[in-house]
């Protein structure tokens, strides 16, 4: 049966993830959400044998992260997978990206076909790939200048909308090292965009 958006989330069901042997609740958590990952991917113009490898490493992840989840009073788990859904959908047309450039050339921006703030982005002329180029620059240089760990509290917060307490328990840090390594790492981008004329000043 597929799950109807409608239908509420299962805090219980989400909480016996953190047990890998217990098979009942994994089979009815993909039988849940397969539909809404696949509905999140299908949003982006990857081809299919494409797609199908996008929803098979996002399966691989929530296998990790769903071992220590907490469902919280309030907590919007759907949301949060929506949210990482694009996150990884944005980090895997950027490795076809590259893979194309070193064999053809660009490819086309997928923003979601349905998502009109990303088709009037696309519709602001030729200078949005130049600009999305110099933003994937910045990333790299500010990246390049931390620590793994430091970078993935960034990603986490910042990006996928984490709380500081569940990045710093998933990265082994303490509350207040997660939350200065996000805010370095904000920091460090701004002033790199601001040096590379594509931001603010700090």
């Amino acid at each position: 049966m597929i799950l109807h958006d409608g239908e509420t989330t299962d805090g219980a069901l989400l909480e016996r993830l953190g047990d890998w042997a217990d098979a009942e609740a994994w089979g009815e958590f993909v039988r849940r959400y397969d539909p809404t990952i696949r509905r999140h991917v299908g949003r982006y113009r990857f081809a299919p044998d494409s797609a199908e490898d996008l929803c098979q490493r996002i399966w691989v992840e929530l296998a990790g992260r769903m071992r220590g989840y907490r469902c919280e009073p309030g907590g919007r788990f759907r949301a949060w997978l929506g949210r990482l859904c694009r996150s990884r959908a944005v980090d895997h047309w950027r490795r076809e990206r590259r893979e194309s450039e070193r064999r053809a050339g660009p490819l086309p921006d997928p923003g979601p076909a349905d998502d009109a703030a990303d088709v009037a982005r696309d519709e602001q002329g030729p200078g949005r790939p130049a600009l999305l180029r110099e933003a994937d620059r910045v990333q790299r240089a500010v990246r390049a200048r931390v620590d793994a760990r430091t970078w993935e509290a960034f990603w986490r917060v910042a990006v996928e909308d984490e709380r500081v307490g569940d990045a710093a328990e998933a990265l082994g840090l303490s509350y207040a090292a997660a939350f200065a390594a996000q805010k370095r790492v904000r920091r460090m981008l701004r002033e790199e965009a601001a040096r590379a004329g594509v931001g603010p000043r700090p």
